[in-house]
Formats: C-alpha cells, structure tokens, sequence
C-alpha cells in the first residue's frame, strides 16, 4: 500500500473511531439489522443511476471540448475510475485513470484530464450554491441579514467566477511549466457558451437533488424523519466534506458530519453511523461494477501501463 493511502486508511479508522466511541454497539446492530433490505437496493439503483448521469454530463464537457468519444465509452471510463478511485491502484488516480481511459493518445490526455477537472469544478461550485441557498431560504430567520445576503450572492459569485476566473488565471500562471500548461487546458475545456452551460448546470442540480433524496430514503430505513429543507441545507456540505482527499471514500469524514449536523435533534449516534454505512456500502458496490467493466474490457491495462509514464504531459 502506498504511503499516502496508508495515512488516509488511518485517519478514516481514527475518524471513525472517534464516532463509535459515542454509540451504543448493541443499539447500532439493533439499528442496522432493522433497515429493509428495500432500502439498501433502491439506494444502490439510485446511486448508479447518478453515476449514470454524472458521466453523461462529463460526455457534455468532453463533446464540447472537441474530444471525440461516444457515451458508452465515457460511461466506461466513468466507473472504471470510480473504481480506481475507490480501490485504490498504485499512484493513479480515478480521474487521470478515467481520462486516459477517455483518449489514451498523448495528444489528448491533457486535455481529457482538464474536462474532468472542469466537471469536478463544476459540481462542487453547484453543491455549493444549493446548500447555500437552502440555508438562505429555510434559515433565513436564525441567521443576520448580512450573512443571508452573501448566501444569496453565492450563485451570483458562481457564475463570475465561471465566466472571469479563466482570464485571470492564465494571467496569474506562468506559462511554460507543467501545471501552467495543465491551467491553460482547463481553461480551454470550461465550457463558457450559455447553452452548454445550462445544459451541464441542469445535470448536475438533477444528480445533487438525486443524492439528496436518496438520503431521504436512507434516513426513512433507519426510523428517523428529517424535513427535506435540513436535508437541503445539511447534505450538500456533508458531501463536500467527504470529497476532501483526507480519508478513504469520506469514511469518518461523513460520520462525523451527520454527527455534528444532525444529531441530536434528528438522528441518535447510531442512526448517523448507519446513515454512513448504507451510503459507503452503495459507492462500494457502485465503484465494483467499474472494477468487472476493468476486468471484462482489460482497459484497466491501460491505467497498469500509465503508473509509469507522465500522464498529462501534453
């Protein structure tokens, strides 16, 4: 096991840890052994059928970029770097994985590696903007104007930021280095045309919305209600957190945010822990199925071969 994933096994068990020391074991087991098993499938379903749009949006980003792919492909490339991504496989990540795995000629690995980029960038900035407004909207009243106001502003600093932050950053950037070079393709590939940008915004709010409800079943499996104006405030930061790169899969991340966001006014500690469990173990299955396409395929030889090379060299 490489070093750096060894350091984020270790603090997702000390995350983790710090979670279960506040649960009751038997009451967790009492908790989990009671969600149907319904709830588990449809969760499951849900989840890769939002993988399943994600990638149909990456396909948008990538077309209109001028790399040629069809969706299939993409879809492919999609969840086998889900797969690597959520394994782990030497020191490739899912997102190069998938964008070698996109167009493995060199020419256009850099540029397929700034379209995941961009659909990244993309994604967090439109989770972002739905909790924010949420809490402008439903908690309006317990927070200072002032506040209510800049979270109102956020969609509007999104949108900016879109549209002046590819100026400025090659501006700021020196040409000539690798990561310079990196900049000026993500720049490149960021869709700036209002039809494809509304296109992609429409995706990502329908897959956000989708998560966001599946936390809804979820929460219904393990007996406990949440209105969905806190679930529209709370989950999209709890996602966020999970995205950072400190922890395996947002394991401990995740935990402790529902701990600290909905307990206890919604959840006891072992219905958060549950809440956790059923969502790793929905990524888990998900990023498998990514694992047999590898398999089925042998395209994962291609991310095999790419450990040793410059991947986004242009």
């Amino acid at each position: 096991m490489k070093l750096k994933g060894f350091i984020k096994l270790i603090l997702s068990v000390v995350m983790l840890a710090l979670v279960l020391r506040l649960v009751e074991l038997k009451n967790l087991h009492d908790v989990i052994f009671r969600i149907p098993a319904s709830t588990a499938v449809a969760v499951l379903i849900g989840y890769i059928l939002g993988q399943v749009l994600s990638a149909l949006k990456w396909w948008t980003i990538c077309r209109k970029a001028g790399i040629e792919s069809n969706f299939l492909t993409a879809l492919k490339a999609y969840f086998i770097g889900m797969f690597v991504n959520c394994f782990g496989f030497g020191t490739v990540g899912g997102d190069v994985a998938r964008a070698l795995l996109l167009n493995d000629r060199k020419s256009a690995r850099a540029t397929s590696l700034a379209s995941v980029v961009a659909d990244r960038a993309h994604g967090l900035a439109v989770l972002a903007c739905i909790g924010s407004c949420a809490i402008g909207w439903w908690g309006r009243s317990a927070l200072e104007p002032s506040l209510v106001y800049l979270l109102y502003s956020l969609p509007i600093l999104v949108v900016l930021g879109w549209a002046l932050a590819p100026t400025i950053l090659t501006r700021l950037v020196p040409e000539g280095t690798k990561f310079g070079t990196l900049v000026r393709d993500v720049v490149r590939v960021f869709p700036r045309d209002l039809t494809t940008v509304s296109i992609i915004t429409v995706m990502s709010i329908l897959f956000h919305l989708l998560q966001i409800g599946l936390h809804a079943v979820i929460v219904n499996g393990v007996g406990a209600d949440i209105p969905w104006s806190t679930l529209l405030t709370v989950i999209p930061f709890v996602n966020i957190l999970a995205t950072l790169p400190i922890s395996w899969n947002g394991l401990g991340v995740r935990e402790n945010a529902y701990k600290f966001m909905l307990v206890p006014a919604f959840l006891s500690p072992e219905q958060a822990v549950a809440l956790g469990a059923i969502w790793l173990l929905a990524v888990v299955i998900a990023s498998g199925v990514g694992g047999i396409v590898s398999v089925l395929t042998k395209d994962i030889e291609v991310v095999e071969n790419a450990e040793n090379t410059d991947t986004v060299t242009p």
